[in-house]
Formats: structure tokens, C-alpha cells, sequence
């Protein structure tokens, strides 16, 4: 299956509702698919090896359905697919090396990349490979780290060659691992990294930290960056920094064909109170992330001032001052 034209199909039928940027994005990877510019081309077999990977081997770290494999929702396979899809038509080493992901709460960013973070570790075929979650604090780095040590541990096969050591999971046959770090970590220079989750970026104060993350990836011949966050209350930080730079790549002021950009936001502020778009901000509405809930925050959002922006910034990535 070719997910990112299913994707597509059902935006522009709207079936799927969307917002701007991700419509500019969809509508990029649709055009390279169907007119490939060289040296770069789709490659289906390699687009679907992370999902496959995915819901064969990882297993659901939590909830009513922990334990049983993990379904990858149609945005997320899309997504995948455009990651790992697009390659160079001699070497097939991946065009993309970054990837920024904005969706509201809860719909499925942690877990997803702790996903990503195993098939990067085992198969991606990188001999010692590094696979880092990094953020503010040690505790968020750990979020992702801990989502892919229990699937892991409830993954018989994943269990047998992935090994959880003092400080990491480590997978010997490439001498590969996962590890997370804190941006006060002693150790973030010299690293050499394959993989990097950021997460949290709206969190994060001082950009040096995504900048030493993103240079140690250097000497890799197909690494990745993906930073994942909701919108926050932190200005003129790394966040907006590369918010600003993911809307100029989609308007074509800036030309990265690096560069990945999934923007899901409202496109107007008087959305928030209209169920019909919420989507808009949380592709995993109703699969993922839990309607009845969010349905509560918007309701207290209407008559307590405080909490408003909260639900703002937090469930639709609506951009909001500091307190």
C-alpha cells in the first residue's frame, strides 16, 4: 500500500480533514512521487520496512492493549512511509535526515519514535549504531526510552536479542543502543549519532542543545533527527526558531530537501470550540487520543480563563505568550 496517496486521496476528498501545513507537505511528497527528481526516487518495498517492522515486533507498552502488537494509524504510516521512502536511485541511502512532527497531547508522538528508535537500532543495518532520546530534563528523555524498553520486554523476539543494561538497550549482533540524555548531560559532545529524538522541543531554552544533537550526526550515511513537541509557552526559543524555518521549506522560501515538516495546528483560533476540526491538530482523535477527554478540557477551557490557554497551546498548538 502506498500510504501517503491513500493519505492524500482522503484529504482531498474530505474524508480526512487537514490543516495548511500539512496539506502544503502531503501535496510536496505526492508531486516527488509521481515526478521524481533525480537522483531521488520512491521506493515502496524500502518505504514500508519500518511499518512492517513495527507492528510485527513491537508490542503496545500500555493501556488495555498492552502487550498485543502495535497498529500504526494511516497518518503515522503515511508519515513512515515519506521517512523512510524516498532514496537515492543508486546508493538507496534515504534523502531525508530530519523530520519535525507538532500535534496536540497525546496522540502517539513518544511511542511512535520509540518505535523508530528500535527499527533504527536493529533494523536499519547500522553497525554501532547510536539512538538517543534527548531532552530538558532526564525525565522526558526517559518517556521515550522506557515506551521502548517495554516493547522490548514484551516482544519475545526483541526480548532474545536486545539487552537491557545499566544505562541502555543494547543490541549486540550490530553493537548497537538506545540511551537517553538530559541537555545538562556531561556527555553530549563526541557523540556520534544515528538516531535522535528530541523531544519536547518547546521546552527547550538554549538551542546549543539540538544544534550538538543535530552535528553529531555528521559522519552517518543516513542518520535522522526527529524532533517532536507540541506548541509552548517558551518564546523566541529553538522551537520557534525551527517552526519558522519548517513554514519557509513549505512555502518554498527556503529550500531543504532534507527537511521533513508535519504541522498539524488549527488553521484559525476560533476552531478550538468546533469538534468538526480538531483533527486538525490531533490526527489521532477517536484511534489515539481520547475525544470524550478533550471534549471535557475545551468545555472547562470556556469558563475558566487560566486554563484556556493551556488547551490552546497544549491540545491545538495554537501559539500563546509566556505567563
Amino acid at each position: 500500500m502506498n500510504y501517503i496517496l491513500e493519505y492524500w486521496d482522503k484529504i482531498n476528498s474530505g474524508e480526512i480533514l487537514a490543516c495548511k501545513r500539512i496539506k502544503q507537505q502531503y501535496k510536496k511528497l505526492v508531486d516527488d512521487i509521481n515526478n521524481p527528481k533525480d537522483p531521488y526516487i520512491f521506493d515502496l518495498n524500502l518505504a514500508n520496512k519500518p511499518i512492517e517492522f513495527i507492528e510485527t515486533f513491537c508490542m503496545q507498552a500500555q493501556g488495555k492493549n498492552m502487550g498485543k502488537p502495535l497498529k500504526l494509524e494511516l497518518f503515522q504510516k503515511a508519515k513512515l512511509q515519506a521517512i523512510f521512502g524516498f532514496v537515492h536511485k543508486e546508493t538507496k541511502l534515504r534523502k531525508y535526515r530530519e523530520v519535525m512532527t507538532i500535534e496536540g497531547r497525546k496522540n502517539g508522538k513518544t511511542t511512535e519514535n520509540a518505535a523508530i528508535a528500535l527499527f533504527m537500532l536493529v533494523g536499519d543495518g547500522e553497525g554501532s549504531g547510536e539512538c538517543y532520546f534527548i531532552a530538558t530534563k532526564k525525565e522526558q528523555a526517559n518517556k521515550g526510552f522506557e515506551e521502548a524498553y517495554k516493547m522490548v520486554s514484551q516482544s519475545p523476539l526483541l526480548n532474545k536479542y536486545i539487552k537491557k543494561r545499566k544505562t541502555d538497550l543494547y543490541f549486540e549482533p550490530t553493537y548497537s543502543k538506545i540511551q537517553s540524555l538530559a541537555s545538562d548531560s556531561n556527555s553530549l559532545d563526541g557523540l556520534n549519532s544515528h538516531f535522535v529524538t528530541v523531544d519536547e522541543l518547546a521546552a527547550i531554552k538554549d538551542r546549543n542543545i539540538y544544534d550538538v544533537m543535530k552535528q553529531s550526526t555528521s559522519s552517518r550515511d543516513q542518520s535522522l533527527v526527529s524532533s517532536i513537541s507540541t506548541n509552548g509557552f517558551v518564546r523566541e526559543s529553538i522551537y520557534d526558531s525551527q517552526y519558522e524555518y519548517a513554514c519557509k521549506v513549505l512555502d518554498g522560501e527556503i529550500k531543504d530537501e532534507r527537511f521533513l515538516a508535519f504541522l498539524y495546528e488549527l488553521d484559525h483560533i476560533d476552531q478550538w470550540e468546533d469538534e468538526k476540526y480538531w483533527i486538525l491538530a490531533n490526527p489521532g482523535i477517536d484511534a489515539i487520543k481520547k475525544r470524550e477527554e478533550l471534549r471535557s478540557f475545551v468545555e472547562k477551557a470556556k469558563t475558566d480563563a487560566s486554563f484556556k490557554p493551556t488547551v490552546l497551546v497544549k491540545d491545538f498548538n495554537v501559539k500563546q505568550n509566556s505567563s
